[in-house]
C-alpha cells in the first residue's frame, strides 16, 4: 500500500528548511499554546469563546427557527468542506464518535459476514463490540500489531467491514482506500474520528463514515457526526434486526429511514453551545482553503517531527511503514529511554508547561504522541520539538534524577500518583522519633508531613552529619510548618515548602461550625438527648448575628471566615499588625492596636495566628477576663473562643479554669498544644467542644492539599519552588537546580 499522489504535493507546503532546525539551547522557547492532547484538541487558532459564541442561540430550542437553521447551516458547511458526494446524508448523533459506530453496528451488521479490521485501542473496541456483544455468528478479526496495518489484500469483500482511518493510538493510518473494491458486495463502515478534516477520502470507497468534533477541529465533545452513502440507507430499509434498539440509535421509522435526522431534527437533545462552537471552527476551516488547506496545516506539523527523526536516531515513529504514519496523532518511541525515564520527560514537558497530554496511549508502547491536526500551529510543533530535544539530553544525561521521596503522615493518593508519574520514587512509611534522630532522612532527597512528624534542629543535624546526605526539601502538607525548625533548615541548606491555599474552606467552615454550635450549644443538646433528658427549656442559645467577633490574626482563613460572619450580620474586629488597611477597610472592620482591645469588644474570639514565642500561651487568664460577655445590642451572650489555627496560642490549664468559674461560657478547640491531646481538664467543662485537629480533613481540602503541595515538590526538586510555597526564603539550596533538575 502506498500513499495517494497527492501527498507529494502536501509536503511540498510545509515549512521552509531554515525554519526547522533543532539546536540545543540553554533552554528553548516554548510554544504559544502547549496543547498536544489527541483528544479533546486545540481549540483553532485565535479562538475566543466571546467571539465564537456571539450569536449562540442560549436558552433556545433546538426545534425553533434559529436553532434548526444553525444545525442544517452546520451540516451543509459539512458536506461543502469534506466534499461529501450529493446523494451521500449527514446527521448529528448522540455519544460521540463511539456513539456513531456503534449506531450504526447495531442497525446494520448481520445479514452477512463481518470482518473487523483493527491495529489500536479504539479499533479492537469495535471487535470486542462485534463478538462479545452483537455475538456476531459469521465475524473475522483482522488484526494488525502496535505499528503495523493487518493484511488489507486479505478481506473478503462479501463482508461487511469495520475499520478505522486513523489509528489514534497507534499513529498508524490507511495511506488510501485502494484496497476496498468499487464492485463490494459488503459495506464499509469507517471511523475516521481523527481522519476527518486532515486526510483525503475517497468517498466512493465509503458507506458509513463517523468522527467526532472535538478532533480535527478542535471541537467540543459528546456529539457525533455520521455521514452514509445510499447503500447504506438501502440496508437500513431492507434489514429488520432482532436485537433490541436503544432510542438514541435509531434511524429508521416504520421500515423507512426518518430522513428528518438529516435535515436538522435530531434524535436527542444537543448543545446548542456546541453546535456553535462547531460552526465557528468550520467557518475557521473554510477560510483557510477547506480541506486542502486543513491537511497542508496538518502535513506540516507532520513535516516537521520527520525533519526531527531523521536527524536524531534515538526518536522513531511507531508506524513501520513510512506510507502509514499519521499526520494527527502521531505517535513516536524513544529507544535510548526506558519506560521511567520517558515518563519523565513527559512529566518534565508538562510542568514547564511545555506540551500536555502527550504520553502514549495506556495500551500502547511506551513513548510519545503528539497531535499534529490542523489546529496546531506549526511553530508550536518546531517549539515543541526543540524542548524534546533539549529534555531528551537530560534526561538521558542523568541530570534529571529519579528522587527519593517518603511520606511519613498521609497524603492524598491522587498527589502520590502526580510524584509518581514525574518518574519519582514514593514510599509513606512512619518514621519514629529515634529513626529521626539517628539520621533516617539521609537516604531520602525529600520528606512530605503534615503536623504528626517533628523536624527539628536535632533531626536535621544528624542528617546533615550522615554519609551521603541527600535531603534537600522538606515539605509540609498544610499551612502551619511550626513543627519544621525554619532556621535550622535554612542553616543547611534544606528547602521548607508548604501547602498554604487548599485547605482554607474547610477550616473556615469548620470554625463557622464551632461557632454555631457553641452559640445553640449543639454539644449539650446530643450528650442530654443520649442520656434520655429533653432539656428543651435549659437550652436556650444566642444568635450570632449583632455580636462582635474578634480575630487574632487576619490572614487568608481569618478573611474566609469574616466574609461569612459578616454575611450572617457580626461585626469584624481585628489584630493583625501585619494586614494592609485596605484589607479592613473592605471588611468595614474595626481594626484594634493589641490583642487586649479585642477581647475587650468581643464576646466572640476566633484564632488563626501561628505559633511564636510571641503567641505561645497568648490567650491567658488576663485576657480572657477583660471579655465583655454582653452584646452591642445588649444580649448576655457570655464569652465564647474557638481556635482551629495553632495549638499553644491558648493557655489551655487557664482557659480550663475559666471555664469552672464562668468567665468563659464555652472554649472550641481544634487544635492543642500537645496532640493527640489525651486526659486534659478541658474535657471535664460540660461547655468545652473539641475536636481532633480536622480543619483540613474534608475529601476536597485532601485532595487540594495533595495536588499543590506534589506540585510545590516537583518545583522545589527541579531548583525552582514557587515564591508562595518556599516558606524559608533566605535558604541557599544544598543541590543547585543543574544537580538536581530542571
Amino acid at each position: 500500500l502506498r500513499p495517494t499522489t497527492r501527498s507529494s504535493s502536501w509536503r511540498e507546503s510545509s515549512l521552509a528548511s531554515h525554519l526547522i532546525k533543532f539546536s540545543r539551547m540553554s533552554q528553548p522557547a516554548k510554544p504559544a499554546c502547549p496543547n498536544f492532547s489527541s483528544g479533546p484538541c486545540a481549540k483553532r487558532p485565535g479562538f475566543s469563546p466571546a467571539e465564537a459564541y456571539k450569536d449562540a442561540p442560549f436558552g433556545r430550542s433546538h426545534r425553533a427557527p434559529v436553532g434548526m437553521a444553525k444545525i442544517r447551516e452546520s451540516m451543509a458547511l459539512t458536506k461543502e468542506i469534506l466534499k461529501i458526494p450529493k446523494d451521500y446524508l449527514v446527521a448529528m448523533v448522540p455519544a460521540s464518535d463511539t456513539g456513531a459506530v456503534e449506531m450504526m453496528m447495531w442497525q446494520l451488521l448481520g445479514p452477512r459476514g463481518v470482518t473487523v479490521c483493527h491495529w489500536e485501542s479504539f479499533g479492537s473496541g469495535w471487535m470486542t463490540d462485534a463478538e462479545k456483544q452483537l455475538k456476531l455468528p459469521k465475524l473475522r478479526s483482522l488484526k494488525g500489531e502496535y505499528g503495523q496495518l493487518p493484511d488489507l489484500g486479505s478481506i473478503d469483500w462479501n463482508d461487511d467491514v469495520v475499520f478505522t482511518y486513523n489509528g489514534t493510538t497507534s499513529g498508524v493510518r490507511v495511506p488510501n482506500t485502494n484496497w476496498i473494491p468499487d464492485n463490494r458486495a459488503g459495506l464499509t463502515i469507517c471511523d475516521a474520528t481523527s481522519a476527518a478534516f486532515a486526510m483525503d477520502i475517497d468517498w466512493s470507497k465509503i458507506d458509513v463514515l463517523t468522527y467526532s468534533w472535538q478532533k480535527c477541529l478542535g471541537g467540543e465533545g459528546a456529539h457525533g457526526m455520521l455521514v452514509i452513502s445510499p447503500r447504506t440507507v438501502e440496508r437500513l430499509e431492507s434489514f429488520k434486526s432482532n436485537r433490541p434498539m436503544p432510542k438514541i440509535f435509531r434511524l429508521t421509522k416504520n421500515g423507512k429511514l426518518d430522513k428528518s435526522i438529516f435535515n436538522g431534527s435530531v434524535i436527542n437533545t444537543p448543545s446548542m453551545t456546541c453546535f456553535e462552537d462547531y460552526l465557528d471552527a468550520l467557518k475557521w476551516a473554510k477560510g483557510v482553503g477547506g480541506l486542502d488547506g486543513l491537511i497542508k496545516r496538518s502535513m506540516r506539523n507532520l513535516e516537521v517531527i520527520q525533519k526531527f527523526c531523521a536527524s536524531h536516531p534515538w526518536m522513531s515513529f511507531l508506524a513501520k511503514d513510512p506510507a502509514t504514519i499519521s499526520n494527527t496523532s502521531v505517535c513516536l518511541t524513544i529507544s535510548d529511554l526506558d519506560k521511567g525515564q520517558v515518563k519523565t520527560l513527559i512529566a518534565l514537558l508538562e510542568r514547564n508547561k511545555v506540551a500536555y497530554d502527550i504520553g502514549a496511549y495506556r495500551d500502547a508502547p511506551a513513548g510519545l504522541r503528539i497531535w499534529c491536526g490542523p489546529t496546531v500551529e506549526t511553530k508550536d510543533v518546531v517549539a515543541l520539538m526543540e524542548w524534546i530535544d533539549y529534555a531528551h539530553d537530560k534526561v538521558k544525561a542523568g541530570t534529571i534524577k529519579k528522587m527519593k521521596i517518603i511520606v511519613t503522615d498521609g497524603l492524598a493518593p491522587a498527589a502520590i500518583k502526580m510524584l509518581q508519574n514525574a518518574g519519582h520514587e514514593v514510599v509513606k512509611k512512619k518514621l519514629s522519633k529515634e529513626e529521626l534522630l539517628a539520621g533516617a532522612l539521609a537516604e531520602w532527597d525529600a520528606i512530605v508531613i503534615r503536623s504528626a512528624t517533628k523536624i527539628n534542629a536535632a533531626v536535621l543535624k544528624a542528617t546533615a552529619a550522615a554519609p551521603n546526605s541527600k535531603l534537600r526539601l522538606v515539605a509540609r502538607a498544610g499551612v502551619g510548618v511550626d513543627n519544621v525548625d525554619l532556621k535550622a533548615a535554612s542553616a543547611a541548606g534544606v528547602m521548607v515548602v508548604n501547602s498554604p491555599l487548599s485547605a482554607t474552606n474547610s477550616v473556615v467552615e469548620l470554625a463557622l461550625a464551632h461557632l454555631l454550635s457553641q452559640a445553640r450549644q449543639i454539644p449539650r443538646a446530643d450528650r442530654a438527648m443520649r442520656q434520655g433528658k429533653w432539656l428543651k427549656n435549659e437550652l436556650t442559645g444566642h444568635e450570632l448575628a449583632g455580636k462582635n467577633l474578634g480575630f487574632i490574626g487576619f490572614g487568608r482563613i481569618g478573611q474566609g471566615l469574616g466574609r461569612v460572619a459578616k454575611a450572617i450580620g457580626m461585626n469584624i474586629h481585628v489584630y493583625d499588625p501585619f494586614l494592609p488597611q485596605a484589607v479592613v477597610d473592605g471588611f468595614g472592620a474595626t481594626r484594634h492596636e493589641t490583642p487586649a482591645d479585642v477581647f475587650r469588644a468581643c464576646t466572640h474570639i476566633t484564632i488563626h495566628a501561628f505559633l511564636s514565642p510571641q503567641t505561645k500561651n497568648m490567650v491567658n487568664t488576663d485576657l480572657i477576663g477583660l471579655m465583655p460577655g454582653v452584646a452591642p445590642d445588649g444580649t448576655k451572650c457570655g464569652n465564647h473562643i474557638v481556635n482551629c489555627g495553632r495549638g499553644g496560642i491558648i493557655d489551655e490549664v487557664a482557659a480550663a479554669a475559666a471555664l469552672k468559674a464562668g468567665k468563659l461560657t464555652s472554649l472550641a478547640l481544634d487544635v492543642f498544644e500537645k496532640e493527640p491531646c489525651g486526659q486534659t481538664p478541658l474535657l471535664e467543662a460540660e461547655r468545652f467542644q473539641g475536636t481532633p485537629h480536622i480543619g483540613a480533613s474534608t475529601i476536597e481540602a485532601q485532595n487540594r492539599v495533595g495536588a499543590e503541595i506534589a506540585n510545590a515538590v516537583l518545583a522545589a526538586l527541579d531548583g525552582a519552588p514557587p515564591p508562595g510555597n518556599l516558606v524559608n526564603k533566605d535558604v541557599q539550596p544544598k543541590f543547585a537546580a543543574p544537580k538536581a533538575r530542571m
